[in-house]
């Protein structure tokens, strides 16, 4: 197995904030790097702004309660390592100085390998019960950045009076994705490299790929427009036939001279659960139990045997 290289403290712990902020500020960082991934030029902008400006977001109470749980929760994550130091250093990765994480805490597995420490806590009412998108990317910077090879991921979901979960956090053990490593990095530079090219307005592309996208935003600008106008006029149509005879019940037919409609009713059933739980509250809180119950076994059989679908999405975006 290829050792990896270790990164090195940009900033250590305890600097000054200015100093860190601007230190930051220079380079891509685990929490901003699944955006800039993502995103386009806008989002690009965006995050340059508030590089330049420094943001001005200072936390809620919810992230203020978040931020007040880290240390209990990197107690937990020792109790699963070897050792677990808590970390407030700014690093940078040894292959480029400009690729920057700080992990909640750093640590060596029962393997000796080198491991980054990230966790989360979270408001009540929170449903997610495995790694977010964004968290994950963050973890897997701060494994590029770290020159890691594992990462512990924990989070807890705070009780209606914002007590932590009596059972402890939920901790996940996740590997190195190399490849989504590989693409993190290649749109950071993207984003680093447009930087440093004076933030042009538009995105160098491949020639097959500018050709086709050339094709592409007329057309789909037409549509765009022909669909926003073809929804109003939806709506006056169905509007005109609500006042026809048993139209709401039955739906109604209508023909001119270049093309008709059809409006069509449908019916569902479903289950009155006001009715239900009145007439017999015994059986209703009964399934009631078992639809948790089967949420649960559910949520359980999904994280131990998980299957990935993925499907494409290709939207118009304003340049």
């Amino acid at each position: 197995m290829t050792p990896l290289i270790s990164g090195r403290i940009v900033v250590p712990a305890g600097a000054p904030r200015e100093i860190w902020m601007g230190q930051r500020g220079e380079g891509v960082t685990a929490s901003e790097v699944w955006e800039i991934a993502r995103g386009g030029i806008k989002t690009w902008r965006r995050i340059l702004t508030q590089k330049m400006n420094g943001s001005t977001f200072r936390g809620t109470g919810a992230t203020r309660a978040g931020t007040a749980r880290e240390a209990a929760l990197l107690d937990e994550a020792a109790e699963l390592l070897v050792s677990c130091e808590p970390n407030a250093a700014l690093w940078a990765a040894a292959d480029n100085d400009l690729h920057r994480a700080t992990p909640d805490a750093i640590g060596v597995d029962a393997d000796n390998e080198v491991t980054v420490v990230e966790v989360k806590s979270h408001e009540f009412g929170w449903e997610h019960d495995g790694i977010p998108s964004d968290h994950l990317a963050q973890l897997q910077w701060q494994m590029k950045v770290r020159g890691a090879r594992v990462g512990l991921y924990g989070f807890e979901v705070r009780d209606e009076d914002d007590q932590p979960p009596l059972d402890g956090a939920t901790w996940i053990w996740v590997a190195r994705d190399e490849e989504m490593i590989a693409w993190l990095t290649e749109r950071a530079d993207a984003f680093l490299a447009w930087r440093e090219a004076g933030c042009p307005a538009v995105m160098p592309l491949p020639d097959d790929v500018e050709t086709a996208r050339a094709a592409w935003v007329p057309l789909k600008r037409a549509a765009d427009a022909a669909a926003a106008a073809e929804k109003t006029a939806n709506a006056a149509l169905k509007k005109a036939i609500d006042g026809q005879p048993y139209a709401r019940r039955f739906g109604h037919v209508g023909i001119g001279e270049d093309g008709g409609y059809q409006l069509t009713v449908s019916e569902t059933r479903s289950i009155d659960e006001t009715a239900w739980k009145t007439t017999a509250p015994e059986e209703h809180a009964r399934i009631e139990q078992l639809r948790i119950d089967l949420a649960f076994a559910e949520a359980a059989a999904a994280r131990t045997y998980p299957k990935t679908t993925r499907k494409t999405t290709l939207r118009y975006q304003e340049a």
